[in-house]
């Protein structure tokens, strides 16, 4: 079957070195630089699985060359969204460009999405394969497809049997549920919100949601060494990892210290996670928030204040009232399944940014289709 993509044209400055560097409104609403002095997730490895390799000054070998799952392509990032994705957990903290939640930890980039931002649910399957070999820290995937399989299941199973948490993009499809694989009960499912503390109306909402983190107009390193601010759970997931990212770092430092490490297993993970949680929208556990947003600044300095929001089950939440449409120009991939065996980018809206020095927005909104691919195994 055929396969289209229409995704605009990036336009970057190539005197970004130049530049001063940005810090990300996420990660100054989560005060994420205050937890710098404790850790920048030095030691830890994230696994991320998307379109390839980032060859970025900003991220440099800072990102790690995994496996690479698509015939006939380069194991280098010919989309831009895993550039984005790496950038956001690991961009350096050099002065230049942004900064990534853990500038120091490190990323093993593994390939299983194609240039046009599809792939299959066996190029996973291989991925995933590979993560159980190589044994990161964490594993990130901001991607999702319609339906479960039995070979994903199996494999992020075995991946939580070794105490290795999968961070996974909720999805981009609002009401229409959480996407797999974040819907398994293995994986941690990460919803999207705006500056604004509202749920991304693109965002999937679902009784699997379990955290929201920062995923509207999000600046991250992008294609031939520019930036670009994008929209989606894509970009939720990765900030959530690094997250983590810093958490095991803390843990792994007082370990060596103390010989004690209370944070190994991915329930333990989760358990500080939601005792450091902020609890948003409607009381206790809902579908669009999760648990809520991580107070990274108390999780990584261990103060006692947060409580954990309570587990509180109630009836599916109203629809948020819709965003503005400067913040919500929605433009999703819809991803149609053929033979059950596709899997795309969790990827809604672009809006990409010209690396300036007043680090000034283009909206490339109107240049954005929406389009249906159909893509065989």
């Amino acid at each position: 079957m055929s396969e289209k993509t229409y995704l605009p044209k990036v336009e970057v400055n190539d005197t970004f070195a130049t530049l001063s560097q940005v810090i990300d409104w996420g990660l100054r609403q989560s005060n994420v630089p205050e937890t710098w002095k404790v850790t920048q997730g030095e030691g830890i490895k994230v696994l991320v699985i998307d379109t390839g390799f980032p060859t970025h000054v900003d991220i440099g070998d800072n990102a790690i060359e995994g496996a690479n799952f698509i015939p006939g392509e380069p194991l280098e990032d010919e989309n831009g969204h895993q550039s984005h994705c790496v950038g956001i957990i690991c961009a350096k903290n050099n002065g230049i460009g942004m900064v990534g939640v853990a500038p120091k930890s490190k990323v093993i980039c593994v390939k299983a999405l194609a240039k046009s931002g599809g792939g299959s649910y066996s190029g996973l399957s291989k991925a995933l394969d590979y993560a159980i070999e190589t044994k990161p820290d964490i594993v990130s995937m901001s991607l999702g497809g319609g339906r479960p399989a039995p070979s994903l299941e199996s494999r992020i199973k075995k991946l939580y049997e070794m105490n290795i948490p999968v961070i996974c993009a909720a999805g981009n499809t609002g009401e229409g549920g959480v996407n797999w694989p974040a819907a398994y009960n293995e994986t941690i499912a990460v919803a999207a919100h705006d500056k604004n503390g509202r749920v991304a109306n693109f965002s999937s909402r679902g009784e699997k949601v379990e955290w929201a983190a920062p995923g509207v107009n999000i600046y991250s390193t992008y294609l031939n060494n520019g930036y670009a601010s994008l929209n989606g759970t894509s970009m939720a997931c990765p900030f959530v990892a690094g997250v983590v990212a810093l958490m095991l770092a803390k843990h792994k430092k007082q370990e060596k210290e103390t010989g004690k490490n209370d944070c190994k297993t991915v329930s333990q993970i989760r358990e500080h996670l939601l005792k450091y949680t902020m609890d948003k929208g409607k009381l206790g556990k809902d579908n669009s928030w999760g648990y809520g947003v991580i107070d990274v600044k108390k999780l990584i300095g261990d103060s006692p204040e947060s409580k954990p929001a309570p587990d509180i089950p109630h009836p599916y939440p109203e629809p948020e009232e819709p965003d503005t449409p400067e913040e919500d120009a929605e433009r999703w991939r819809k991803v149609l399944i053929k033979d059950g065996v596709v899997v795309a980018i969790a990827i809604a809206s672009i809006s990409l940014s010209k690396c300036n020095k007043e680090n000034s927005e283009i909206n490339w909104d109107e240049k954005f289709e929406k389009e249906e691919r159909i893509i065989n195994d």
